[in-house]
């Protein structure tokens, strides 16, 4: 490893940053459009087949759709969280990991004088 190699650890900060930021700005909000016009989409047939049975089955089948919505948009902003603290760790990491070798490669230069 040459002198300049210290501190340039790398842990694709810019890939965890574009995920983050896919999660916020188009998978969770696309997430969001797509439910909605299903739910506007089903609503309308649930309207229209009130009484019948088909009616009342997409009835429970959109209140199943908006548990799994609501679940998935909860992983979504778990994953988003997760990636956010991992970029944060292992930032920290590296800076760490960077000062120790940092030591040592002055110590190895004061013991080669």
């Amino acid at each position: 490893m040459s002198d300049g190699d210290f501190g340039k650890l790398r842990t694709n900060e810019p890939g965890k940053e574009a995920a983050a930021k896919a999660l916020a700005g188009d998978i969770q909000p696309g997430t969001d459009v797509a439910a909605t016009k299903a739910d506007e989409a089903n609503g309308k047939a649930v309207s229209d087949l009130r009484g019948w049975a088909t009616g009342a089955g997409l009835k429970d089948v959109q209140d199943e759709w908006g548990r799994q919505v609501k679940a998935l948009q909860g992983r979504l902003a778990a994953d988003r969280s997760a990636l956010q603290q991992a970029l944060k760790g292992f930032i920290g990491y590296e800076h760490r990991t960077a000062s120790i070798l940092d030591r040592f490669q002055i110590e190895t230069n004061r013991g080669e004088k």
